[in-house]
């Protein structure tokens, strides 16, 4: 059957369930199918119409309430998917599932105090489950305590070891405190357990880059590249690692190759110009960071403001400073704040005034 028929009969079907809705209000099991139908469609805003209309009949209904919570939680509207779910647990108070949503739903906007209240009223219920610790280790994390996150992410590996996704939570902690060993432990536990975690891959390279292991670093980062040959991130960060290991000419082949992937990234730009300046390149560098000053947002005046003091840098390595002045004054309407460019711009302004005074 081709696709252009199911489409059409999957539309005939959805219009025979309105139309049971619509004869025969009150049998729930027609609601839930069509809202099903549309979730597993992803057309959330029909689906939400489908529990609003289900909810008119059955206000009590708790998978309906949840459900469209959950929508409205994907739609970043976290008051309403609050509302929802706090109803839900008025009743049915022990369901440890609904208190696990609103606890993801406060971690979302930042309110660690009710994330963890409600992840832990979640085990307090019995839902002691590998995935509520993980996301309490999550908490933790995002606030800084590296310590009890370490402790959480160990629980949810103790309750489910076969998750490689634990791992590469755990090791990113220890990645962060500095002990390189044991990330790089639990990155390589994460692949054994899914020989295409991308992230792993690339955290474990990144970890090896780290600590100059560069033949071990780029065997992961071919590893990465492959699995995920599209990720700017990935090509961008074994450029980094093969620059360190002195390797310019290939670095310098997939800084472009990253750029040719997501044009509208400055980093690559940036990247490459700066090896281009340590080859005297000075003009091909300029007009990378040139480049790059075009894609930085306009609220990042300190990122621009430093994209100018390179290009200045660079026409003063040229002997251009006519140049070199435009763009430091340009840095210093970015980030007027900075002593140290005044400082460099005042002092070549003097001797460019100097010169031309001696001139005449």
């Amino acid at each position: 059957m081709s696709e252009i028929q199911n489409k059409e009969d999957n539309k005939i079907y959805i219009e025979n369930l309105w139309k049971k809705i619509g004869e025969n209000p009150n049998d729930i099991e027609n609601y839930r199918e069509l809202a099903n139908i549309y979730v597993s469609g992803e057309d959330f805003d029909s689906a939400l119409n489908v529990y609003n209309k289900m909810l008119n009949v059955f206000e009590n209904d708790v998978q309906a309430l949840i459900n469209s919570g959950s929508i409205y939680f994907y739609k970043k509207d976290f008051q309403k998917a609050v509302s929802l779910y706090l109803k839900a647990s008025s009743l049915e108070p022990q369901n440890g599932s609904i208190f696990y949503n609103l606890g993801n739903v406060y971690a979302e906007v930042g309110n660690f105090s009710n994330a963890l209240k409600y992840y832990t009223k979640t085990i307090e219920l019995g839902e002691a489950k590998a995935h509520v610790y993980s996301a309490i280790g999550i908490l933790y994390q995002d606030n800084d305590d590296l310590e009890n996150a370490k402790i959480n992410y160990k629980k949810a590996i103790e309750l489910d070891s076969s998750n490689g996704e634990y791992f590469v939570y755990l090791a990113n902690v220890y990645q962060r405190e500095g002990d390189i060993a044991s990330a790089c432990e639990n990155y390589k536990k994460a692949l054994e357990l899914n020989s295409k975690d991308f992230r792993a891959s690339l955290s474990l390279a990144n970890a090896y880059t780290s600590m100059n292991l560069h033949n071990e670093a780029f065997e992961y980062f071919k590893m990465a590249t492959e699995l995920a040959p599209n990720n700017y991130s990935a090509w961008v960060c074994f450029a980094i690692a093969l620059s360190d290991a002195g390797d310019s000419e290939k670095a310098m082949e997939l800084y472009k190759h990253a750029i040719e992937i997501d044009p509208a990234k400055p980093n690559a730009y940036i990247l490459l110009a700066n090896i281009l300046i340590n080859e005297k390149r000075y003009n091909e560098a300029i007009n990378l960071y040139n480049s790059a000053v075009k894609l930085v947002p306009k609220d990042e005046a300190r990122g621009r403001g430093i994209l100018y003091v390179f290009i200045a840098n660079a026409y003063m390595l040229l002997e251009d400073t006519h140049n070199a002045i435009v763009y430091y004054r340009k840095a210093l309407r970015e980030v007027p704040e900075n002593n140290e460019v005044r400082l460099i711009y005042v002092e070549i302004m003097s001797e460019y005034i100097k010169r031309k005074v001696q001139a005449v």
